[in-house]
């Protein structure tokens, strides 16, 4: 019975990241359409399809199957100096973004203005480089959550989010181009100096836990997020003298409005699951 459960969970594994992998493969279509060899940059791996799809297989591969593996009957590992590390850095790192991309807005606009070309074209792609590695290192998150045994957060809503990130930057980044995209770099960089904040300060025990008062603010933060993208997805169709194609526009739209769905979805949940801990309590 035991071997039957094993190997059910394993299978069950595997067609999770088929699924994951079928959804990245639905990218293909716009990838061909908007193809474009001159404005490929970045990490040797990730400048190609082929290069994406290995680094997204890899982490799916590692954290649904090699991982769980790895760590059953091992007791979870602590990593409290690694984990304070890794998130004073990514606080860091998220910082310095929206400096630069608060920098870049307020010089040239939350609306494209005008249509780099050449080297104009070329410091656009400099500015959202630093976003597309934040994006990857982001993956780092979910292998800390399996080392530790908290394979509970590490939900479909977790990987998937990481993985549509890489993919939907990669597109921007290597394929198309547009200082548009240093909005979402903005917001989302914004958004991460809190969560890594909230993490890193969480780690440092529950006397400083309590300080963190953004805490239950923070899926309400991420909802609006992704309602001002949209915005600025819109208004950059209307207004600009460039827009993006509009198959690419309706990718992006789509994907951030699946975010939305799912992380209204989770802040549904977790309200209702406080409210009945509430009411239990006061019963009790």
């Amino acid at each position: 019975m035991r071997a039957l459960t094993s190997r059910n969970r394993f299978c069950g594994n595997c067609a999770v990241v088929l699924l994951y992998f079928n959804n990245f493969k639905m990218t293909i279509g716009v990838y061909e359409d908007i193809y474009n060899p001159d404005s490929i940059q970045g990490w040797p791996l990730s400048r190609t399809l082929p290069g994406l799809s290995i680094v997204l297989i890899l982490y799916l591969v590692l954290v649904k199957i090699i991982l769980p593996a790895f760590m059953k009957g091992k007791p979870a590992y602590e990593l409290k100096n690694t984990l304070k590390l890794y998130n004073a850095f990514q606080v860091a790192y998220s910082a310095y973004l929206v400096f630069i991309y608060t920098r870049y807005a307020l010089r040239h606009g939350v609306i494209v203005t005008n249509c780099p070309q050449g080297q104009e074209l070329q410091k656009v792609i400099e500015e959202i480089y630093p976003y597309f590695i934040a994006k990857h290192l982001d993956l780092l998150d979910t292998v800390f959550f399996i080392l530790r045994k908290k394979d509970n957060q590490a939900t479909f809503l977790h990987v998937y989010h990481h993985t549509a990130m890489v993919t939907w930057t990669w597109l921007h980044y290597v394929h198309y181009p547009t200082d548009n995209f240093v909005v979402v770099g903005l917001l989302n960089s914004f958004v991460h100096v809190l969560m890594y904040a909230y993490y890193g300060i969480s780690s440092l025990g529950p006397e400083f836990a309590k300080y963190i008062w953004w805490k239950k603010h923070l899926t309400k933060i991420q909802l609006v997020q992704f309602i001002l993208v949209i915005l600025n997805l819109y208004y950059q169709q209307k207004l600009s003298p460039c827009p993006i194609p509009w198959y690419f526009q309706y990718y992006c739209t789509a994907t951030i409005s699946c975010f939305f769905v799912l992380f209204m979805k989770f802040y549904i949940n977790s309200y209702n699951k406080q409210k009945k801990i509430s009411v239990n309590s006061k019963i009790n």
